[in-house]
């Protein structure tokens, strides 16, 4: 297993070639995302091949319409780390150069499928979509696979009842999810712990003087939970701490300004400034509000300690 992406075309892997091959952003690399690598997987197993996850980086969403792209749900090293654990061999990261994207679905089958990769099998969900306008789908795949030698697979799509009814797992809905605060149902879509990933950047020091210090992130290009406290982990460098996570505007220690991500990492001790680190946020515990003073501020991050030391013991 490859340790790192294959950047562009030009240096795939002799070993890549006659793979089972999927194509997608695959941002989350969700529960139905999983069903696909899972396919795919058992299909390569039974044939002695590798698989390929080939995915865009940045997204072409921010190509084609740089003010109105979505926020991802995962940051692309994290993605790419998930498609490897969910059983990519391999995973190719394509450049969204104006070229490739205003390839026809014939031409992208021919000269990139084909001519870089020649797969044995493709492995892709009902509604995939492919080339210029997203005009080529799963059933102009399947022909071309049948004159091209190779098979294509159609997994359905993952469903989970929510109060308000079934509804399909997709990247959208976990943005949706993530941006109410509806941590636990975004895990359930996931199958995982909701992540975000920064450098741990210096605060205002306000934590210290609070006696709680943390350690604060910038999540960039990632949707972020809406305001709140939250549960959950912290990872830096391989070791982990349970976390009180806090993201909002501080409205009791002010000014009101824009939304900051800080963590309280339990047990810990020393800095962690320019260190990557991943929170992995478990349950919302409460939303953000303004407190009368700093003591009753205080007693209310004690209490939401303890509530995290009790959720993750």
């Amino acid at each position: 297993m490859e340790d790192g992406p294959i950047q562009g075309l030009d240096n795939i892997p002799d070993a890549a070639r006659g793979c089972v091959l999927t194509i997608g952003n695959f941002d989350g690399v969700h529960l139905g995302h999983r069903r696909i690598l899972d396919q795919a997987r058992r299909i390569a197993d039974s044939a002695g091949r590798a698989v390929v996850a080939m995915t865009f980086e940045p997204p072409p969403d921010q190509v084609l319409r740089p003010m109105d792209a979505p926020q991802r749900v995962t940051p692309f090293a994290l993605k790419c780390r998930l498609l490897r654990e969910a059983g990519a061999d391999f995973v190719i990261a394509l450049p969204p150069e104006q070229w490739l994207l205003e390839m026809t679905p014939g031409s992208f089958i021919d000269h990139i499928i084909m001519e870089r990769i020649s797969p044995s099998a493709m492995v892709e969900g009902r509604d995939f979509r492919f080339g210029n306008r997203r005009g080529g789908d799963i059933e102009i795949l399947a022909e071309a696979g049948r004159s091209a030698g190779f098979t294509v697979h159609v997994v359905e799509p993952v469903v989970l009842d929510f109060p308000d009814g079934p509804r399909r797992i997709s990247s959208s809905l976990i943005r949706q999810l993530v941006s109410r605060g509806d941590i636990q149902d975004a895990n359930r879509c996931l199958g995982r712990d909701f992540a975000m990933c920064g450098v741990v950047i210096a605060g205002q020091g306000q934590g210290r003087l609070l006696e709680f210090p943390t350690a604060n992130i910038k999540p960039g290009q990632q949707v972020c939970p809406a305001d709140g406290v939250y549960a959950g982990r912290a990872e830096i460098q391989g070791r982990v701490w349970p976390a009180a996570i806090s993201v909002g505007n501080k409205p009791t220690l002010g000014p009101v300004g824009a939304s900051v991500v800080e963590a309280f990492l339990l047990d810990a001790s020393g800095d962690f400034y320019g260190l990557e680190m991943t929170l992995n946020v478990t349950e919302r515990l409460r939303e953000q509000r303004r407190f009368n003073d700093v003591a009753a501020l205080r007693a209310q991050i004690a209490k939401d300690i303890q509530r995290v030391r009790e959720l993750l013991r």
